[in-house]
């Protein structure tokens, strides 16, 4: 059964509105940085790594993510596997607390839970979300040219890192992003997300490998005959909505 820009009367949790602002927000997580020499300064590994970007054909990882409510006391979790093909597949598979499969193919957003049988379908309904999502893995986003870079040491359990501070130079969704960059494989480590609202964001990666053939079918999502299917146009009201 098609519904046509409704919501589930049965809503899947908190867990998927944490899902789709990954996918507009956090992108940024998955990009890798090319080796630092000592003494450079944060603009010059920003451009080193927007040439980098430019060379990588895949990524995929493990990783955890925590979200931290400025009204919870408990962050909400959620870990599994991501996998990303350029120029345009994406797929963030959550093992736990419960199952879920993210998709982006070629213009497509498709949030999965199998336990509720539910499938929302999303379009990419404006050059402006493609341009954020995809000019940032493709190497076509300017990170010197849209934020203020600084190195900003902040807690961690890893010593052999850099740390940045990505400050946006115009008023957006985040007041900054910092970023951990292990100095041996030169892939971040970890990312985190500072909102206006005061939450946080966070991710850690571990088992990353860039440059493997990830197969079509893995960017392809297989639904029972009685999944319930919403399509939305609008991505970004229907995960404020649901849950």
């Amino acid at each position: 059964m098609i519904i046509n820009e409704r919501l589930p009367a049965k809503p899947p949790g908190k867990m998927s509105r944490f899902i789709f602002f990954l996918v507009f927000n956090l992108v940024l997580v998955i990009l890798a940085f090319p080796q630092a020499k000592a003494g450079q300064t944060p603009e010059e590994i920003a451009l080193k790594l927007e040439a980098r970007l430019k060379s990588i054909t895949s990524l995929q990882a493990d990783f955890k993510q925590f979200y931290y409510s400025s009204a919870s006391a408990e962050p909400l979790t959620g870990q599994g596997k991501f996998y990303l093909r350029k120029p345009d597949r994406m797929r963030w598979e959550y093992e736990a607390p419960e199952k879920q499969v993210f998709l982006y193919n070629r213009g497509q957003f498709w949030l999965y839970f199998p336990e509720d049988k539910q499938l929302i379908k999303n379009a990419v309904d404006s050059p402006g979300h493609e341009s954020e999502i995809l000019s940032l893995i493709s190497g076509n986003y300017s990170i010197t040219e849209h934020y203020l870079l600084s190195f900003n040491p902040f807690p961690s359990d890893r010593q052999d890192v850099y740390q940045l501070k990505l400050m946006p130079k115009e008023e957006g969704e985040f007041r900054y992003i910092l970023l951990e960059i292990d100095r041996t494989n030169w892939l971040i480590t970890k990312a985190v997300f500072f909102d206006q609202a005061g939450n946080k964001l966070e991710y850690w990666f571990t088992r990353l490998k860039t440059g493997a053939t990830l197969s079509d079918k893995l960017f392809e999502l297989k639904v029972p005959p009685d999944c319930e299917i919403i399509e939305s146009s609008n991505i970004k009201e229907t995960a404020a909505q649901v849950g």
